[in-house]
């Protein structure tokens, strides 16, 4: 299924469609809103600032982001050491892949509330879980 529209109540809400303890953002850039949305999640979220290592990070997003890590519990924020430009978005339980969603909607207000049309997530398909842990867990 391809999304076009509501993205950020696809990410939110999906957990609640199969079985699920840990949600793995990898996101070329991220933002604060969609981060404080992670305390109402009942798991542990992962998220992976991906284009950090080319653009490093703003005085403001970046206490922003330590502050929300400090009082998030179930929230590890990690800051790429290579240029990740990827948007994944992936529902695991015991360290396995359940479903995920890809395209080119970054884990920020822009990326996730856009217009219609201006951002993209489709679900990868059960062949792809594999190789999307390899690449997440490298």
């Amino acid at each position: 299924m391809l999304f076009l529209e509501n993205l950020e109540d696809i990410v939110f809400q999906r957990h609640q469609r199969f079985e699920c303890d840990e949600l793995y953002i990898i996101s070329g850039y991220i933002g604060p809103s969609p981060v404080l949305k992670i305390e109402e999640l009942p798991f542990k979220t992962t998220v992976v600032y991906g284009m950090y290592a080319s653009h490093g990070i703003g005085v403001s997003l970046h206490n922003a982001l330590r502050k929300s890590q400090q009082n998030i519990g179930n929230l590890d924020i990690y800051y790429s050491q290579i240029p990740v430009h990827s948007k994944c978005y992936i529902w695991m339980n015991r360290r396995n892949v359940m479903h995920a969603l890809i395209g080119s909607a970054n884990f920020s207000n822009n990326g996730l509330n856009s217009p219609p049309l201006a951002e993209i997530l489709t679900e990868a398909t059960v062949d792809t879980f594999q190789p999307l842990s390899d690449y997440v867990f490298k």
